[in-house]
C-alpha cells in the first residue's frame, strides 16, 4: 500500500517520467567489477534519462544477466546500454558534448565550483583502480566531489548520482 502511496505521490509531484527538456547525459562507466554496481548505474540513468550507457572492459566481464535485471530494477530493459572496448570508444562517443572524468587527479577541480555543459558524458571508473589512464586522455575537465569527513572515496554509483544529479540541478536552475 505504501508504494502504491508513494508512487502516486511522485506522480502528483510532477515526477511523471517525461524527457526533460534539455539534452540527455551520456554515462560511461570503466571496468565496473560489481554487478551490482552495474545495475545502480542503469537505475540511475533511468532516473536521470542518460541517452546512452557505455561500460568499458577489455572482455566480457560475464556478469549473468538476472543480477543486472535485479540490481537495476528493471532499468536494464528500459535503457540503452552496451559494453564496449576501450579501443572502440573514441568512435561511438556523441559529437558536442563535453566529457568530464569523475576522478580525483591533480587537475581536477570541484565539481560544485563548476558550471556544467548542457551536453555531457560523465565518466567514472573501476571501484578500486578508478579511471584507465587512456580515458582520462578523452576527458575535457575532471572533476571531483568534495568530501569533508575521514572516509575518501564514495562507491562508484554514488559518485556518479551526485555529478548527475548536481548537473540536472543546474540544469534546472538555468531554464
Amino acid at each position: 500500500m505504501a508504494l502504491n502511496n508513494s508512487y502516486k505521490l511522485f506522480r502528483k509531484k510532477g515526477h511523471n517520467g517525461d524527457k526533460p527538456p534539455f539534452a540527455q547525459p551520456v554515462i560511461v562507466a570503466d571496468r565496473i567489477l560489481s554487478p551490482m554496481n552495474v545495475g545502480a548505474i542503469l537505475r540511475l540513468a533511468g532516473n536521470i534519462h542518460a541517452a546512452k550507457v557505455w561500460f568499458v572492459y577489455d572482455e566480457d566481464p560475464g556478469f549473468r544477466s538476472y543480477k543486472i535485471k535485479r540490481t537495476s530494477s528493471g532499468a536494464s530493459e528500459k535503457v540503452d546500454w552496451e559494453l564496449i572496448t576501450p579501443e572502440r570508444l573514441p568512435e561511438v562517443l556523441p559529437a558536442g558534448y563535453e566529457i568530464i572524468a569523475l576522478e580525483t587527479t591533480e587537475d581536477a577541480v570541484s565539481l560544485f565550483s563548476e558550471k556544467l555543459p548542457e551536453k555531457v558524458v560523465f565518466m567514472v571508473g573501476n571501484e578500486r583502480f578508478g579511471l584507465q589512464s587512456e580515458l582520462i586522455k578523452l576527458c575535457h575537465r575532471k572533476m571531483f566531489i568534495p568530501i569533508p569527513g575521514p572516509i575518501s572515496s564514495l562507491n562508484v554509483s554514488h559518485a556518479l548520482s551526485i555529478g548527475l544529479f548536481e548537473w540536472l540541478r543546474q540544469q534546472k536552475k538555468n531554464r
